[in-house]
């Protein structure tokens, strides 16, 4: 969505408390729940043990070195002239002083991929309180027998037995769901289900077919319909990130309702919860802040898509693609961020439509590094680390880019013929550098080049 197409939305700033997700950290020292109805109940809501462990926090005292552009061509002059960087362009930045140290062609807009869940986590930790929760339902139906369970947007929420891996760690389990249920006393018929939180169409403009639920030969479902109804982000093996999907995810998770309380054969229709409906039971999923820390390590679409559209409620807008679009545009207008040339089509960046300048993800991750506002430090605990975590953890292993193992943290993005990389790397003087890099028309060794650029400024001494 281009910002005039937007909507009117209401702004809200919230200050957010800074979660490590089990890496090191390094800064400078300078520097919704939802339902379908409101109700009154004694239902006590289960929530899950948040699961980030304990900060690791490690402060590096910043250089007055301040690097120069000169210094940074200097010494990647052999990363850049590579030609497997392809259609290559990008920004380094100085978030101390905020000044562009490198540049080329990064106001010029490029499609994203991936490294658009930043620009959503940015929108997310500036409109939504971070120790809020997803919260999943089962109501009293107007019919005897019916109970109704009313997505509240938490894909997480998993059917798996407990002590069963899953995606998510620490997510809700419907199984706890299910034992409220039972211990209510009410004589189940048949279940309601209600996806009504969300609206809009279900699958955005600009995926691929082939990214759409997966397929048994291919093995990789990277998005499924977005539903406010699901359990283990639809994934039909709910450890594996890249599992098939099953593509109908009220339906499975009002099957795995039914199976758990032991009534496999239940009916399943489609409906709205009543107004002030008792409650019969609820569970509610980790805090948004360490929901966006694993969609970022993981590069997960679907709990992206969610949190999106947590911030178009959060702004009053739609909780569409639409909706969720015209607040993240509005979200980074807070932050005197241009969102001249964004177009955006969703929340995580999976749309073949989506378009951002590198300079726009190279702003995002300078703000966080600054802690300007001091929310957008949560935005950095998510990023994978290079060689270690999440979608970088095999990557950084050769000569050219070793160097920045364990040291750079970035997001990662991926799709159709461009490669993208944003993140941040402390220089040899422990100097905050942050970069935003995207390659177009790449190839086997446009990953590995792309590496070795951002590895090159852990070795920039470039004042």
């Amino acid at each position: 969505m281009t910002r005039s197409r937007r909507i009117g939305i209401i702004a809200a700033v919230v200050v957010v408390a800074l979660i490590a997700v089990g890496v090191v950290v390094y800064v400078g020292t300078r520097g919704s729940e939802g339902s379908a109805s409101n109700t009154t109940s004694t239902t006590q809501v289960v929530d899950p043990p948040v699961t980030a462990p304990a900060p690791k926090i490690a402060p590096l005292a910043l250089s007055d070195k301040v690097p120069s552009t000169a210094g940074i061509e200097s010494q990647l002059s052999a990363q850049l002239a590579n030609p497997d960087l392809a259609q290559f362009s990008g920004v380094i930045i100085d978030p101390e002083s905020g000044t562009v140290l490198w540049n080329k062609d990064s106001t010029a807009p490029q499609l994203p991929a991936s490294t658009a869940k930043l620009l959503t986590g940015t929108a997310l930790l500036t409109s939504v309180d971070p120790s809020s929760r997803f919260v999943t339902k089962v109501v009293k139906g107007d019919q005897e027998g019916d109970i109704v369970l009313v997505g509240g947007g938490d894909v997480t929420l998993s059917a798996r037995k407990e002590g069963t891996d899953t995606v998510y760690k620490g997510a809700p389990l419907m199984s706890d769901l299910a034992a409220q249920v039972r211990a209510s006393g009410v004589d189940v018929k048949r279940i309601v289900l209600d996806t009504d939180y969300w609206t809009g169409p279900e699958l955005a403009d600009g995926w691929q077919t082939g990214d759409i639920r997966g397929t048994q030969s291919s093995a990789q479902g990277y998005i499924t319909k977005m539903q406010p109804l699901m359990v283990d982000g639809d994934r039909e093996d709910p450890a594996n990130e890249n599992s098939v999907r099953t593509g109908d995810p009220a339906t499975t998770a009002g099957k795995a309702l039914a199976r758990l309380l032991g009534q496999p054969d239940l009916a399943l229709v489609n409906g709205s919860a009543p107004e002030d409906a008792q409650v019969l039971g609820q569970v509610s999923s980790q805090p948004m802040s360490v929901l966006l820390a694993q969609a970022l390590e993981n590069s997960d679409n679907v709990l992206a898509e969610a949190l999106a559209r947590q911030v178009a409620i959060a702004r009053g807008a739609p909780p569409s693609f639409d909706g969720a679009s015209a607040a993240t545009l509005e979200a980074l207008e807070d932050l005197k961020i241009d969102t001249i040339g964004i177009e955006l089509v969703d929340g995580s960046g999976l749309s073949t439509n989506d378009r951002v300048p590198p300079a726009v993800m190279g702003q995002v991750v300078a703000l966080a590094v600054k802690g300007d506002p001091p929310a957008l430090r949560n935005l950095l605990t998510g990023m994978p680390v290079a060689g270690v975590s999440g979608s970088l953890a095999d990557r950084f292993q050769d000569d050219a880019s070793k160097a920045g193992a364990g040291w750079v943290r970035a997001k990662t993005g991926s799709l159709e013929v461009t490669y993208a990389l944003a993140g941040y790397v402390p220089d040899v003087d422990n100097r905050i550098l942050v970069f935003a890099f995207v390659s177009n028309g790449v190839g086997s060794g446009t990953r590995p080049a792309l590496d070795a650029v951002a590895a090159g400024l852990r070795g920039c001494g470039c004042a």
